[in-house]
């Protein structure tokens, strides 16, 4: 058995990456106490000490995994936000944790060598937002797994009788808070909250309930393009919805600051427009609208159509000078 003085200098080379663009998700989650409620959730243990430890492994270029962190140096939670389906998320988050558990070797001498190195415990989680316009695509619980063995090569003939189980598997714990578009609406409109959420009264919910609810109301926005989505009766932008989240006391900290309001409705618009209508100059002229409508600042936009479409700041000026009126 390994003395604790190892395992303590074994976590000391964890890295944090403080160079990637925050998310709204990355934003909720950006203080120990709420790192820490999460935790305790999660694996129902009373959390104690937290450490940020994000990863950007290196077949993922810049990309930085959503929410990784240290609780009590024995548990590495490893947290993805999906807002789109993909059934390759175990493969996903299994890269990021064995480059988080990599980080946790400071020597090749030390992974080569006669004593055993203690890893933390890797808890892989993911939390799935989204609309579905049919409740028939929705899942029957909040929580279920998902594997990586269910995206192996399933074998033919020639191997059925040999009884060959894979020697890797990652299980991807998933709370899945989808809504259909009339629960969104009922949500919005009524503070109605699907009956299958009452057990999950936490930051996931609600964070959920923001970003459908950011999602709905752009989409609405855009209702010629996007059948089924209803413009709210109580709100009609997305500013008014945020506004409509702080009296029902939701992320009051986060949502009272007008910079976290941009970065917010920005990143939504942004994201959304991106899943439906991909790079082209028709879009970068509908951000720039969209951004206008929503109270965003011209040096606000001015950055987010840079960071969104690669554009340098000329190239931003220019659409801005034609199309922000």
């Amino acid at each position: 058995m390994e003395d604790k003085s190892t395992q303590k200098n074994i976590q000391e080379v964890i890295p944090v990456n403080r160079e990637v663009r925050d998310t709204f998700f990355k934003t909720v989650y950006a203080t120990e106490k709420r790192q820490r409620k999460l935790a305790s959730f999660l694996s129902g243990v009373e959390a104690g000490l937290i450490t940020t430890a994000n990863v950007r492994p290196v077949l993922f270029g810049n990309k930085e995994n959503d929410l990784g962190f240290m609780c009590d140096d024995i548990f590495y939670y490893m947290i993805e936000n999906q807002a789109t389906v993909s059934p390759n998320i175990p493969y996903r988050l299994l890269e990021y944790m064995v480059a988080g558990l990599r980080s946790t070797v400071d020597s090749a001498r030390l992974l080569y060598g006669k004593g055993r190195i203690c890893f933390p415990i890797p808890k892989l989680y993911m939390l799935q937002t989204g609309l579905e316009v049919w409740d028939e695509k929705l899942p029957l619980a909040v929580q279920y797994d998902l594997r990586l063995s269910d995206s192996y090569r399933q074998m033919d003939k020639k191997y059925k009788q040999k009884c060959i189980e894979s020697d890797l598997e990652a299980v991807v714990h998933v709370y899945d808070f989808r809504m259909t578009l009339d629960e969104i609406l009922a949500y919005i409109e009524n503070n109605i909250v699907p009956e299958r959420f009452e057990l999950y009264d936490n930051d996931m919910r609600d964070y959920a309930l923001v970003a459908n609810g950011i999602t709905y109301v752009q989409r609405a926005m855009r209702a010629e393009k996007r059948e089924g989505y209803i413009m709210p009766g109580n709100i009609s932008t997305v500013a008014e919805f945020l506004k409509l989240m702080i009296k029902r006391q939701i992320f009051v900290d986060l949502l009272a600051d007008q910079e976290v309001c941009n970065m917010t409705m920005a990143q939504f618009s942004r994201d959304d427009m991106f899943f439906y209508n991909g790079r082209e100059e028709g879009e970068v002229i509908g951000a720039i609208r969209t951004y206008k409508r929503m109270g965003v600042t011209l040096e606000n936009a001015r950055c987010y159509i840079m960071d969104a479409y690669q554009m340098s700041e000329e190239e931003a000026n220019e659409f801005l000078k034609v199309y922000w009126k």
